[in-house]
């Protein structure tokens, strides 16, 4: 099983955007607070603590296959130096933290600010639209559709062609651009301060208008009413569906996998679909198709969507399609290996006593693995969870009913693993956005740096022989470059492409 649980960690603790990407809410620091900090000291000192966190705790160190790692970690030193050596302010500070995680361009490993810690916050800002990624183009969603600007292209901000602008603007929001995701997830949040901060906001844009005039405006940037604010949301990602099998439309299904870092509550969520897929499996059989909804999904548990893939395709027919090889590797420091004793508990409160059970057991082999002086430990799960062999060949399955998966920009994490196990079989498609990617380095943890507001977070194990390679994404089958992205925009795009079959 792969539990990626400690990104369920990270995202309760921490408020960028995403997979396990990073910055989740943290109580405000007060501007009082944030007056008194020297900010240059400060982003040198934190700069240096993040680079001497990852030499004592960060995987790639010792990783034979990335011997490139501890020079690139370096190169990320001398960046957020060279950023520090200028701040005069909480701005350079974060731009200094950006820079170190910049040139390490990895979701699971980075240095930043939570942006409700922020001062001078003054309720989220907007200018009045939603700038959304749509293929190769920036567009305007507008509540009223008749409004001029309503599907406008943004072609420039500030003087500076959209692609340029955007690419230096989103440093601080840590924007990777070699990932085509990270294009569809990024942009929008320039156009929107949910923090009150807009000093990476664009003030003025160039736009090709529907009816095709060029048309520069200044931006008149606003406190967003709720109602705006639920706008945003909506024409940003889609509607949320919730975790329930349903029919919304005559023989196709829908389930909705947004969130694989359920509370509680969503938890019986996940209990009470899994009985009605396994209860309802027969009308699945003979269905026109089954849709599984990973619009807001942005990681947590891998174990939420291979316990679908289970009742769906059959447990033997998942496993035995699962490639041979791969292995799995801790660093053995004592503060991740704290991590996974916490992660274990953490695990059984959630009910996996058995998974429970076994990250037990990776603490106490990783304990004993940094007293003999060891600094990596392979994982072997054979010792507490012995698995089916692994077949000759894949087992068949009775499930071929077409199954089209919605994925997003932000998609990353155990939502990858969610694609990485759907996509083994054929009746698989993939239809929405390009997804993020992840690099092999897994498992993270949150701690403060110790002179700013910033936190890092902290990759503990890394993957080896892992099917999908770092930094490689996913890219849709049907590629939803419509401006609505509802579900009944999908539902149709879907049928279309029933009836083409």
């Amino acid at each position: 099983m792969k539990l990626e649980i400690g990104v369920f960690l990270f995202s309760a603790a921490l408020c960028l955007a995403g997979p396990a990407e990073a910055q989740e809410r943290q109580d405000p620091a007060t501007v009082s607070e944030a007056s008194a900090i020297d900010w240059r000291e400060a982003a040198q000192t934190d700069v240096l603590a993040a680079y001497a966190t990852y030499i004592d705790n960060h995987p790639g160190v010792y990783d034979l296959k990335n011997q490139g790692f501890p020079a690139q970690l370096s190169a990320a030193r001398k960046a957020g130096l060279e950023e520090a050596a200028k701040t005069e302010n909480e701005s350079g500070y974060r731009r200094a933290l950006a820079a170190f995680s910049a040139t390490l361009s990895d979701g699971h490993a980075l240095a930043f600010v939570p942006r409700a810690q922020m001062a001078g916050r003054d309720g989220a800002l907007w200018p009045g639209f939603v700038a959304v990624w749509r293929g190769d183009s920036l567009l305007v969603r507008m509540q009223d559709t008749f409004d001029p600007l309503h599907e406008a292209e943004i072609i420039a901000c500030d003087g500076d062609p959209i692609v340029e602008f955007l690419s230096s603007a989103l440093l601080t929001r840590y924007f990777r651009p070699r990932e085509a995701g990270q294009w569809w997830r990024r942009p929008s949040q320039l156009f929107f301060a949910d923090d009150g901060n807009i000093e990476e906001a664009p003030s003025e844009c160039r736009f090709i208008m529907r009816a095709g005039a060029v048309e520069v405006r200044r931006l008149d940037w606003r406190k967003a009413s709720r109602p705006e604010q639920t706008f945003y949301d909506l024409a940003l990602g889609g509607d949320r569906v919730p975790t329930a099998l349903t029919e919304p439309r005559n023989g196709i299904f829908l389930i909705g996998l947004q969130d694989f870092q359920p509370d509680a509550e969503e938890i019986q969520s996940y209990r009470r679909m899994y009985e009605a897929v396994a209860e309802r499996r027969p009308e699945l059989l003979g269905a026109r198709a089954l849709v599984l909804d990973l619009r807001h999904n942005n990681g947590g548990s891998s174990s939420w969507s291979e316990d679908l893939a289970h009742l769906l395709w059959g447990k033997a027919a998942v496993e035995s399609r699962q490639p041979e090889g791969a292995q799995v590797w801790w660093r053995t420091s004592l503060d991740n290996t704290d991590h996974v004793r916490k992660t274990a508990d953490l695990i059984r409160a959630q009910g996996h006593a058995d998974t429970a059970e076994a990250w037990e057991h990776y603490a106490a082999e990783m304990d004993s693995a940094r007293a003999r002086g060891e600094m990596l430990w392979r994982q072997d799960d054979v010792a507490i969870n012995a698995r089916a062999p692994v077949a000759s060949k894949a087992v068949t399955t009775d499930f071929s009913t077409p199954v089209y998966v919605i994925t997003h920009g932000g998609c990353a994490s155990a939502c990858l693993d969610a694609l990485d196990t759907f996509t083994l079989f054929e009746n698989t498609r993939l239809i929405g956005a390009p997804t993020s990617a992840d690099s092999v380095y897994m498992e993270v943890r949150v701690e403060a740096l110790p002179a700013g507001p910033g936190q890092l977070v902290v990759p503990v194990k890394f993957y080896t022989g892992r099917q999908r390679a770092g930094g490689e994404i996913y890219q849709p089958d049907i590629l939803m470059t419509e401006i609505d992205w509802s579900t009944e925009r999908f539902l149709d795009r879907i049928e279309a492409d029933l009836a083409g079959r």
